[in-house]
């Protein structure tokens, strides 16, 4: 791919961002429009090869809080990558599934909201993602699978082997896009680690993957191309403005698709005038925190991977009626223990607790429009909490079959890397900003990719069902031109 100086005429599609969510939509987009298409991707970033990413021991130029400000009663950090690949550059490669219980909390708990679509509507586009990905995964997952993984588990540690035993309903081998065997892109993980900047190139990513859709000669890209806004006239989307290294440019298109991610998205919808009771609105995620389990007798860190497995006793239930549900990883890397001869005798875990989104978290604008948006979060509600507040009891649970000496939970973590909102999805324009193919509902030739649409942040990590949606909106888009 050789990044364009110059944007001229008029373009059928013009994509915002680089990133999961741009890369999928444009890989079924241009399989299912084999005509003479001309397609313009504007990446905020610039292009940083894995040898740039290894060499300065960075995923990008600048960390997430160069682009944004914070506010709100709590000091909360969204961590994102900006340049070309976006969040697959610096994401560690985790891609559960989100389960049909996930996607109508409504109306099983009365809590939340529920998806305007279904986990059966979702689930081929899952098997497909996990295809293109080449997801190493369980044999046996716990959710509802029409195909088995591209690839075998990786290998699990002897604490994790005991727990499948004992619990095999709930936990088992956790799926993910570092690769467990040599692929014909990839090389088998080498469980160094340090998975958000891979050495090896064993972790999927759009730079080592899925170039193809970038090298199709019907596509051009122009990197350190900062969208500003979306040129509007007579309620369509007819073009953007945006920055190329500091000189405002404006180009023409036909569709306009954002997938920049849950800040940028509803920024660049704001300064085109764009109006809804919930764009901006909802920002969440997860509520994350970390414990060791300390094991009398019982090794851990000899798995494959840096995620062993993921355990699923805490997730579903009508407890969430009340509080969230809760996903626990296994972890390979960790602090050992300092007793002679019981170093390994420690299991690091990773708890994501369910959020119910909120009205008053938002991202917004400030007073100069062409400032940096600001996030605002008043912290995580008393649904969450209360599961964080269970926590020791809830993981004496989980691990009752191991020999559990003791177990340590640490505090509630001050960032997330899983930003979710500012453009939900849902049947009703008067709360939602996307319909259930994520177009707006107002502003029928935009789409709005990422996971800002999501209606409730599960507590699995989004990427997978992100990816997925992207897929499905290119075959409904495609599928309504035919």
């Amino acid at each position: 791919m050789t990044p364009v100086e110059h944007a001229d005429g008029s373009y059928d599609v013009i994509v915002v961002g680089s990133s999961f969510s741009a890369t999928f939509f444009l890989h079924r987009y241009l399989e299912r429009n084999p005509g003479r298409q001309r397609i313009l991707v504007l990446e905020k970033g610039p292009f940083r090869d894995s040898g740039w990413q290894i060499e300065h021991q960075r995923p990008a130029d600048h960390p997430a809080h160069v682009y944004y400000e914070k506010a709100g009663a709590h000091s909360f950090n969204w961590v994102f990558s900006v340049g070309f690949g976006g969040g697959s550059n610096c994401w560690v490669g985790n891609t559960p599934r989100f389960t049909p219980n996930d996607m109508r909390l409504k109306s099983l708990y009365g809590v939340g909201r529920d998806w305007p679509i279904s986990y059966e509507e979702i689930e081929p586009y899952f098997t497909q993602t996990e295809a293109i990905m080449e997801i190493s995964g369980p044999s046996r997952p716990y959710w509802p699978q029409s195909k088995p993984y591209p690839l075998p588990a990786h290998k699990v540690s002897d604490a994790d082997r005991l727990m499948m035993q004992a619990s095999p309903e709930f936990h088992m081998e956790a799926p993910t896009a570092r690769a467990s065997r040599d692929t014909a892109t990839r090389p088998a993980c080498c469980a160094n680690g340090v998975c958000s900047i891979c050495p090896i190139g064993a972790k999927f990513t759009v730079l080592n993957s899925m170039m193809a859709p970038y090298e199709d000669p019907r596509v051009s890209v122009m990197v350190n191309a900062e969208v500003h806004s979306i040129d509007m006239a007579g309620g369509q989307a007819r073009g953007v403005t945006f920055l190329h290294n500091g000189r405002e440019k404006r180009v023409q298109g036909d569709l306009v698709v954002l997938a920049a991610n849950s800040i940028f998205n509803p920024v660049i919808m704001m300064r085109s005038g764009l109006e809804s009771p919930a764009l901006g609105r909802y920002l969440h995620c997860q509520l994350a925190f970390t414990a060791e389990i300390l094991l009398d007798g019982v090794d851990h860190f000899n798995g494959s991977s840096l995620l062993g497995c993921h355990n699923f006793s805490q997730y579903d239930g009508a407890f969430r009626s009340e509080r969230g549900s809760m996903v626990i990883e296994t972890h390979n890397m960790g602090r050992l223990r300092v007793e002679e001869g019981r170093w390994r005798q420690v299991m690091p875990v990773f708890m994501k607790v369910e959020e119910i989104p909120q009205l008053e978290n938002r991202v917004v604008l400030p007073e100069e429009s062409g400032g940096k948006p600001i996030a605002e979060f008043s912290g995580f509600t008393p649904y969450a909490r209360k599961t964080y507040d269970m926590a020791h009891d809830l993981l004496a649970q989980a691990f009752a079959p191991l020999p559990v000496e003791g177990i340590e939970v640490a505090p509630i973590l001050g960032s997330s890397t899983h930003v979710h909102g500012t453009t939900v999805m849902g049947d009703d324009p008067t709360d939602s900003v996307l319909d259930r193919d994520l177009i707006d509902h107002r502003v029928r030739n935009l789409v709005v990719l990422g996971a800002g649409a999501f209606p409730n942040g599960a507590q699995v990590n989004p990427t997978l069902m992100l990816s997925s949606l992207a897929l499905r909106t290119a075959d409904r888009l495609s599928a309504s031109q035919v």
